[in-house]
């Protein structure tokens, strides 16, 4: 057990509020060895800045501290137990928003992910951010450990499984986006689970990008300026279709 306390818990130690324990890691380098020997690439989701984790290395069983996911808007949370009120009274939105960054993140990757966390209350947040904000390229998976036990070796043994499956997928067809005519702005987007080029292959430019003319006081997204937008509202009917309406 090793009680290692954080920027981010420190900070949130000043809110008043019932805590009977303080922050306590339980850690193991046979897992950290385990979960590092698997065949896909370990990133961390952590309030624990690679400075505070480093001393922690030998207990974590790791070498070199692995890369972090950027959480900007909950990088500072650092208890998440839906399951906890005393420590954690807004777990289920601060959850919610983890979620979201996770999904967001995964979004810019063709690869898998798999999201370890104790608890199982991150899957529900995990399919709702899916489902209403981010379609991602590869499956994501929130997978749960039992928090009283942590990593088991039944969990490493269900995670190889998942790695083997991944690794039968088809490998994803490139994309390598292009430069959009009228705004420069290179960028893909996942459409159905695909990555896809944001730059239209008729027009010629980015479909999502609204580039005025000087002269301009309506739409002008984009489009053949010439005879491809509406006369009214100046839309490309070729990508993103007539704005008239709203």
């Amino acid at each position: 057990m090793h009680e290692t306390e954080s920027a981010a818990w420190r900070a949130e130690a000043v809110i008043p509020r019932p805590r009977d324990r303080g922050p306590r890691l339980a850690l193991d380098p046979a897992v950290g060895r385990a979960l590092a020997c698997l065949s896909a690439d370990l990133v961390l989701v952590s309030s624990y800045t690679p400075d505070e984790l480093e001393p922690l290395l030998p207990a974590l069983g790791w070498d070199t501290v692995p890369p972090l996911v950027p959480l900007r808007d909950t990088g500072a949370v650092h208890y998440l137990r839906a399951d906890d009120p005393a420590l954690c009274p807004y777990a289920e939105g601060d959850l919610a928003r983890r979620a979201e960054e996770i999904a967001s993140w995964a979004q810019t990757h063709d690869r898998p992910v798999a999201w370890v966390r104790a608890g199982d209350h991150h899957a529900q947040a995990v399919r709702s951010a899916a489902r209403r904000r981010y379609d991602t390229a590869a499956p994501l998976l929130p997978y749960a450990v039992e928090p009283a036990t942590g990593l088991t070796a039944g969990d490493l043994q269900a995670l190889r499984a998942w790695v083997r499956k991944m690794d039968d997928l088809p490998e994803p067809a490139p994309v390598v986006p292009r430069r959009c005519r009228d705004c420069g702005y290179r960028g893909t987007v996942v459409i159905g689970g695909r990555r896809r080029d944001r730059v239209h292959e008729e027009c010629g430019s980015c479909c999502e990008c609204y580039c005025p003319a000087p002269t301009d006081d309506l739409f002008q997204p984009c489009g053949d300026l010439m005879r491809q937008q509406c006369p009214d509202c100046r839309s490309c009917l070729v990508c993103v279709g007539c704005h008239c309406d709203g």
